[in-house]
């Protein structure tokens, strides 16, 4: 009888992703290279946007003798022209700038990396950002960092590294800059997709924790109200909208928070005076059928975007003014409207809006809070009449009027913007306008 032998056993199993690694390797590679391909021609977009800016303040300097400053006309609309080439927003524009002009100046390394394709456009312009008012001094210090942050960290990190690395160099630029920061607490809205909205309340941290702290207290206490379903994000929301729209955050004990529009038409007595608990003014397109049940399209919100026909109806039924519009329903433009009212009537405005819900530059915002411009001066024989009218914001009704741009309606009553760079952008409408004969239009 022979010995036994002793073959090892058997054989370790293979690695199941050994086969893999080559192809996970190009794939890599490959997607690096995308992205250094990619950030390189951001770079190049950086700087041929800064050199145009510098060139235009150069050929201006020459003309009138001064240098524009940054709240300039010009630069407004120059700022206006790059942002409609890219598709992005001025002040998107404006902070890239910013950014490009201090990271060429006063941080070489980074700029350098930049160029290079080894960091993001993103982690880019927060490093220059971060370093605006910055003394001298502490350049490279502060560059030497952010040289590395940039490669390897995500933009958010970079903005939160080098805001306490700046902290650590100079505090006293630190309270400065929480001073002017605070001086520009804002508020911004913006729609969201479903019909559905963001309230941006910018303002001091100290304000914002004790305000979130006092929204989540009272959403909280109502979480544990019998028969209360909503979730706790819910009820913070309706929290705060209440405290909006009404003054007041509402205890579970008052019947609050309120679900959404169920404060619509709410009035508080307070002793012999009734008062309305929302005073608000938004401007809503709803056609006929979605108006009176007998249809169910959905209607929009200038500025905000569209909402459903159940949500619509009932703001139809809180709503205190009404303007009628007759509107062909094959192009869907405006046939005749319904003014019954010193320089630019009431109908005549709510019209415009209706054309334009927004400002035609396209800043979205909404048509209200947006001046009406003469396209042709009314000092200078312009009508005051919807051909020769459009909305606009201040800045670009400044821009415009300053000679850097210029505005006609096409046929079908769109308004085009052209500014001196050669820059032409179609503002967007809701609703166009078609004057027709009046024997051509069933009344009223």
């Amino acid at each position: 009888m022979s010995e036994p032998t002793d073959d090892g056993g058997n054989p370790p199993p293979e690695n199941p992703y050994a086969a893999l690694d080559d192809r996970e390797q190009l794939f890599t590679a490959s997607l690096q290279h995308a992205n250094r391909l990619v950030n390189t021609a951001a770079a190049v977009r950086l700087q041929v946007m800064l050199a145009g800016l510098e060139a235009m303040l150069l050929e201006e300097q020459e003309q009138t003798r001064r240098m524009p400053s940054p709240d300039d006309p010009v630069v407004t609309c120059f700022l206006m022209h790059q942002a409609n080439e890219l598709r992005v927003t001025r002040f998107g524009v404006q902070r890239r700038l910013e950014a490009a002009r201090i990271l060429r100046d006063h941080m070489p390394r980074t700029w350098a990396v930049f160029l290079d394709g080894l960091a993001s456009e993103d982690a880019v312009v927060v490093a220059g950002t971060q370093a605006i008012g910055l003394p001298a001094q502490h350049f490279d210090a502060f560059d030497e960092r952010a040289a590395e942050l940039v490669q390897t960290e995500r933009a958010t990190a970079v903005e939160r590294l080098l805001s306490d690395l700046r902290d650590e160099l100079d505090p006293e630029l630190t309270t400065e800059q929480h001073k002017e920061a605070t001086n520009r607490r804002t508020v911004r809205a913006r729609a969201t997709k479903d019909g559905q909205g963001v309230l941006e309340i910018h303002s001091t941290a100290a304000d914002i924790a004790a305000a979130y702290d006092r929204i989540r207290k009272h959403a909280v206490a109502a979480h544990g109200r019998e028969g209360e379903c909503r979730t706790l994000g819910a009820l913070m929301a309706d929290c705060a909208v209440d405290a909006v729209l009404t003054g007041s955050m509402r205890g579970p004990a008052d019947g609050g928070p309120s679900y959404p529009f169920e404060r619509l038409g709410e009035t508080e007595e307070s002793g012999d005076v009734t008062r309305k608990l929302i005073d608000a003014t938004i401007t809503v397109v709803i056609p006929a059928d979605t108006a009176t049940g007998a249809g169910d399209a959905p209607a929009r919100i200038s500025g905000m975007g569209t909402i459903d026909a159940e949500t619509a109806r009932t703001l139809v039924a809180h709503t205190a003014t009404w303007t009628r519009a007759v509107v062909d329903p094959v192009d869907d433009v405006i046939l005749r409207f319904d003014s019954h009212e010193r320089y630019i009537p009431a109908g005549l405005k709510r019209l415009l809006h209706l054309r334009q819900p927004t400002c035609g530059c396209g800043c979205g915002l909404p048509a209200h809070r947006a001046d009406i411009d003469h396209i042709q001066p009314f000092e200078h024989d312009g009508r005051t009449r919807q051909e020769n009218l459009h909305v606009l914001c201040r800045r670009s009704h400044l821009a415009r009027h300053s000679g850097f741009a210029d505005v006609t309606i096409d046929e079908d009553g769109t308004p085009l913007w052209r500014n001196k760079w050669g820059g032409v952008q179609r503002m967007k409408t809701g609703l166009r306008i078609r004057s027709v004969d009046e024997t051509e239009v069933t009344p009223f």
